[in-house]
């Protein structure tokens, strides 16, 4: 196992994983040499009252408690605003690149600019064939977690397509 996905919004949600818990779950990751992708994401509720920008500052804050700078760079954070998981509805391209650039700000904070910078911000959020493109065009948008497209096989490789036109290769 590389990677394991920690704090998805359904974990939270069904299994009422608290921020601790998902501390406690990014640390035993690291610990076992796995990369934790971390998945933070704001509700409706929240976006609505302004804000995604504090709940996005205590989920990666709290998720990378005593984590270390060396560390820093194995792990991969997943931006899948709540309100947009299974339901049709995506953030606009502008609305990600504005949480995934608060995203880096915090991450900067917690470890420098540079580090900051190389540090993997994924979106997930009912990425789909129509708008994969215009969310990976995003300057902080690094990639996608797909969900349900990912069963398609024409849609996924449309997505997949547009994530090497993005990056450039």
């Amino acid at each position: 196992v590389d990677y394991a996905l920690v704090g998805h919004s359904a974990r939270r949600l069904y299994f009422n994983e608290s921020l601790d818990t998902v501390r406690d779950k990014v640390q035993a990751a690291i610990r076992n040499d796995i990369s934790p992708v971390i998945c933070v994401g704001e509700t409706k509720q929240e976006r609505d009252a302004g804000e995604t920008n504090q709940v996005l500052h205590d989920q990666i804050t709290s998720a990378l408690a005593n984590v270390t700078s060396k560390d820093f760079e194995n792990i991969v954070i997943a931006y899948e605003p709540v309100w947009a998981i299974g339901t049709g509805k995506t953030a606009s391209a502008a609305q990600a690149q504005d949480a995934h650039a608060h995203t880096r700000t915090v991450l900067a904070e917690l470890s420098d600019a540079e580090t900051a910078h190389k540090i993997r911000i994924q979106y997930g959020g009912s990425v789909k064939p129509d708008n994969a493109a215009e969310l990976l065009q995003q300057p902080d948008i690094d990639g996608a977690l797909v969900g349900g497209a990912s069963l398609e096989p024409r849609g996924f490789t449309r997505i997949v397509t547009a994530a090497i036109e993005a990056s450039g290769h």
